[in-house]
């Protein structure tokens, strides 16, 4: 038996405590008002576990009622002091009395119980716990001390599991490989209750639908340094799924037929029942989009099924239920979207229309149209916007086919765009473009693969245009013959149109594959997300493009995460007559998810991405920039992100958007290098990828948003190799100029 003893210590620590008069209330309330919990004598547990369990909470006072008690106090020992000014105060503290926290003795015993019996369920059967109220004179604070003496802890000495005698080896077995607790371990009563959920879990996924725990019972040896638990478990007969049965409500919209929401369970006829699958199956269920509700429960066994047939103690019949929602959706709304990777920040407007039960087995089809800004970061960074229009008819079957016994989706679009770059270059481009998302198992590191194809057409507008102009401007011949270089991409394009090579200008066939174990995607604060991805590129140009991007969240303390980013990436020319590769598909450095000092794209290796133009005009080194990427890229970056508590006592309104609120420093690291010009094209050495990076450092603010958090960033380069004698920042003259600082926006995390 536990003896719970708790010792009020006020009587003795309070002697000499000057008391305040009874009747005057403002001293009446300095004097019971609770300003401080503290706690003293703890070894091996921390105020931050013994401080959630009791129930005696300080007052948390807003800055308002902080002020107007300081001149309240103050201004009362002025004779002077007009009385409408100590009304207008003291109503102040009256509006915000709810902020005030007393101290209750009786909340006080009840709070040393509990701590004691806190103590207690993890190992401290010897533990005491006093208390005492005291008012500090000097710091005029009343403060509540809890005097915790834990005593030494108990260590598991024997753990008997009764009632799992009948239960087969192999699920024994697993059992045992997921046990945490040993003998010898620390007592906890909540890891001896989490192990017992543990083996319930594997027992329910093995068959045992029934399967259920008696109370655990602890015995504490006399020394009361030793313990020894033990628990029944009441496994219940083994039971296979003998029936699955499908129940549709249709809601009034078309039926899904029963072969698409077969397609979608994880178990069938005859295995043995499994909660984990059952929960997946769910899951199948509602990513399929179709449905409103979905759930899977077990019939009673006297329930009449379509053969007859009536369940035993060991068979189960299984009903999956749904509901349809509506199947079409049409619309039309404003944009504001993140890109996968890159991170750009897009925005504009668009409309769809959506039917989601084509055939009858839940594939989705949908029309777009949508005029788009890329890269929104560009209006804070003195530059043109690039934009598209948009059009494409988009097919989805989310239960295509099944391959490695895993389920795979199929994901059609055909698009036709327009798109504006840097005055006066025009991008038209068309194809069809095919995805094959395909879901590995979530314990691996990867745990999705994704197989493309991509057959595209793309024609340059105001090609000759543009590239006469460049010539004519054109000083030497060593301007000439970089301008061709320039160009050289949309030059080798045009050769491929005008000789009618084929229709199609590129066809790409790709393979990545993806490892997200963030707990959030969106607003990750623990976990890793990995991509490692390769296409090959076929068309006015031959190609392999490799990248890999990781990205990780760690949390060092309550809301502040660590965070880095890894992202490389390299083309490998199969021909360099033919230097043609996709704008899309080229590296460029710079802008709000790369380097944050430069703006977007304008970031270039000084040594294997300089285009030898001599005199050229800051406008025209702008398009160059914009339209002529590079073959690789190195970015590495770190993030502190800190998100701000939820203050006390002031408005909701204003403390829910200090709460979403938040700021990180960050430092970036990288370049992109072996600009794709003949010249340039695999010059890059390995020492460039250090000496020739930029590195930045700034400042952000985030707020958060359910699409993730809207951000601003300010950079400005510590190291910038382009700045060649002011490459360091102490040796540039203005440094902490405005114009020194790059402002960027986004959407989401810059990783």
């Amino acid at each position: 038996m536990m003896i719970l003893m708790a010792t009020d210590l006020t009587g003795q620590e309070a002697r000499g405590v000057r008391l305040e008069r009874a009747g005057d209330p403002v001293r009446f309330e300095r004097l019971q008002e609770l300003h401080e919990v503290t706690f003293e004598g703890y070894v091996q547990t921390s105020p931050s576990q013994l401080i959630g369990v009791i129930q005696s909470r300080p007052s948390e006072l807003s800055v308002t009622r902080r002020l107007s008690r300081y001149y309240l106090t103050n201004l009362r020992r002025n004779p002077a002091t007009p009385r409408v000014v100590l009304r207008l105060l003291d109503s102040i503290q009256r509006d915000l009395q709810n902020e005030l926290r007393y101290y209750d003795p009786r909340v006080a015993e009840g709070d040393s119980t509990a701590l004691l019996e806190y103590l207690g369920q993890n190992g401290f059967h010897t533990a005491t716990v006093g208390y005492r109220f005291q008012q500090d004179a000097a710091a005029r604070v009343n403060r509540l001390t809890f005097v915790v003496n834990e005593g030494p802890r108990a260590v598991i000495d024997t753990i008997i599991y009764l009632g799992m005698e009948d239960v087969p080896p192999d699920v024994l077995d697993r059992i045992r490989s997921n046990m945490t607790l040993k003998t010898g371990d620390p007592f906890s009563e909540a890891a001896f209750d989490q192990e017992i959920k543990n083996i319930l879990v594997i027992l329910r996924n093995n068959g045992y639908y029934r399967a259920r725990s008696g109370r655990p019972a602890i015995g504490i040896s006399r020394d009361k340094l030793r313990d020894t638990l033990a628990v029944l478990i009441e496994p219940g007969t083994r039971c296979r799924i003998a029936r699955i049965v499908f129940e549709e409500n249709t809601n009034g919209q078309p039926s899904i037929n029963v072969s698409a929401r077969r397609r979608q369970l994880e178990f069938e006829e005859g295995e043995w029942y499994s909660e984990e699958k059952v929960a997946r199956t769910r899951t199948n269920l509602m990513n399929l989009g179709a449905f409103e509700i979905a759930t899977i429960d077990t019939l009673a066994r006297d329930t009449a099924v379509p053969d007859g047939q009536l369940n035993t103690d060991s068979t189960l019949t299984l009903r999956v239920f749904t509901r349809n929602q509506k199947v079409y959706d049409v619309g039309a709304n404003l944009l504001m979207f993140q890109t996968s990777i890159d991170n750009y920040l897009n925005g504009g407007g668009g409309a769809t229309a959506l039917y989601r039960n084509v055939f009858g087995g839940a594939q989705t089809a949908s029309i777009t149209l949508q005029y788009v800004f890329q890269d929104l970061s560009r209006l804070f960074q003195s530059q043109q916007l690039e934009s598209e229009a948009l059009a494409s008819l988009n097919f989805g079957w989310p239960s295509f086919a099944r391959i490695f016994d895993q389920r795979a989706a199929l994901n059609l679009n055909v698009f036709y765009s327009q798109r504006n770059l840097i005055h006066p270059f025009r991008l038209e481009s068309a194809g069809l473009n095919a995805r094959l998302p395909l879901s590995l198992y979530a314990h691996t590191f990867f745990n999705g693969i994704d197989l493309t194809l991509g057959l595209e057409r793309q024609v340059p507008r105001n090609f000759q245009d543009a590239l006469q102009t460049a010539l004519k401007e054109a000083t030497s011949v060593t301007d000439t013959i970089a301008v061709l270089q320039t160009f050289v991409q949309f030059s080798a394009l045009d050769r491929y149109l005008s000789d009618e090579r084929g229709f199609f200008t590129g066809t790409f066939f790709g393979i990545s594959f993806r490892g997200e174990h963030r707990d959030n995607p969106v607003n990750p604060t623990s976990g890793t997300f990995t991509t490692l991805a390769t296409e090959f590129g076929y068309g006015a140009g031959k190609f392999i493009r490799l990248q890999f991007f990781n990205t990780t969240a760690s949390p060092l303390r309550e809301r502040l995460v660590a965070a880095t980013k890894v992202r490389l990436g390299h083309i490998i020319l199969l021909d360099q007559s033919q230097l043609y590769v996709p704008l899309e598909r080229q590296f460029f450095a710079g802008g709000a998810a790369s380097i944050r000092s430069y703006p977007s794209r304008q970031l270039h290796d000084t040594a294997s991405g300089k285009l030898g133009i001599e005199d050229i005009t800051s406008a025209d080194q702008y398009v160059f920039a914009n339209i002529l990427g590079s073959a690789s890229l190195l970015e590495l970056s770190f993030e502190l992100r800190y998100t701000f508590p939820r203050p006390q006592g002031i408005d909701d309104l204003w403390a829910s958007l200090i709460e979403r609120s938040g700021i990180t420093f960050f430092t970036d690291f990288g370049n992109a290098f072996n600009r794709l010009v003949p010249s340039a094209y695999g010059s890059a050495r390995l020492e460039d990828f250090v000496i020739g990076s930029v590195m930045a450092a700034g400042f952000g603010y985030r707020f958060d948003t359910p699409v993730g958090p809207f951000r601003i960033d300010v950079g400005t380069s510590i190291y910038d190799p382009v700045r060649r004698n002011e490459a360091f920042i102490w040796n540039r003259q203005g440094a902490l100029k405005l114009s020194n600082f790059q402002l960027s926006i986004g959407l989401g995390h810059a990783f």
